[in-house]
């Protein structure tokens, strides 16, 4: 990739942030931790390199940063979300002592399940549909978020 597309790219992705509501915001964050997840899992099997490192530390770094956007921890939902992602520190540091390769597959198997939910919340969203009742999306718990616009 050249310097020009590389800019270019970087540019993109700074206008996407700035502009995406919360809701998107938090997918990308979701997102990210899926490809952090699937490349950690990889090198776990295939590699030992100070990159393998990295990937873990980051991965943790992006489930404590999806954690403290839960700011509601009071309501049932609010709890359920951060005890999950509890959960899932906890089970990536168990899993850094043995370089357990399945266990982040599990983390990231949960992840993909969590972005597909915010990907069906952040269409609504896109559609301008309020949330009802029949079908539950992700409340004003997390972040803040207004997810009606």
């Amino acid at each position: 990739m050249n310097e020009a597309t590389k800019q270019g790219s970087g540019q993109y992705l700074e206008s996407a942030v700035i502009n995406a509501p919360p809701a998107k915001l938090r997918l990308m964050l979701i997102e990210k931790a899926v490809q952090v997840a699937d490349r950690l899992s990889r090198r776990w099997r295939h590699e030992d390199t100070p990159a393998v490192c990295e990937d873990s530390i980051w991965l943790l770094d992006l489930l404590n940063e999806l954690l403290s956007g839960v700011t509601d921890k009071d309501t049932d939902l609010g709890k359920q979300v951060s005890d999950l992602y509890v959960f899932l520190c906890k089970h990536l540091i168990a899993a850094e002592e043995t370089r357990d390769a399945g266990a982040i597959d599990e983390i990231r198997l949960v992840l993909e399940v969590e972005a597909e939910t915010w990907r069906l919340c952040c269409a609504r969203q896109l559609a301008g549909e309020q949330p009802n009742t029949e079908t539950p999306v992700p409340d004003a718990g997390l972040t803040g978020l207004d997810l009606c616009g």
